[in-house]
């Protein structure tokens, strides 16, 4: 007669439901990283004068430099190759130390 194993569930209920809960807040976050429902409720509207939050922006822009040179690459790729379909084109950054002389 051989052995039986019964293995144990990776997740017991409360991480389901933390995983579940953290995935639901995920897919509702906007590129600018606050809730969808939240920024494009009538309570955010600036004209709303009922309203009760208020979004605004930095007035100087903070430089990612990361995504300023794979944007620089899509610029140049775009020049280089005028009229090619950047369709599902992916231009991946990389970083590297530098010399510091």
């Amino acid at each position: 007669m051989g052995t039986v194993s019964f293995p144990e569930p990776e997740f017991d209920d409360e991480q389901r439901s933390l995983l579940l809960a953290y995935e639901i807040h995920q897919s509702q976050l906007g590129p600018h990283g606050f809730l969808m429902p939240e920024t494009t409720s009538p309570d955010a509207d600036p004209n709303n004068p009922e309203g009760t939050i208020r979004f605004y922006a930095d007035p100087v822009p903070t430089v990612d430099y990361a995504e300023k040179a794979k944007r620089n690459a899509e610029d140049a790729y775009r020049k280089m190759y005028e009229g090619a379909d950047m369709a599902g084109l992916i231009f991946r950054v990389h970083r590297e130390e530098r010399n510091q002389t």
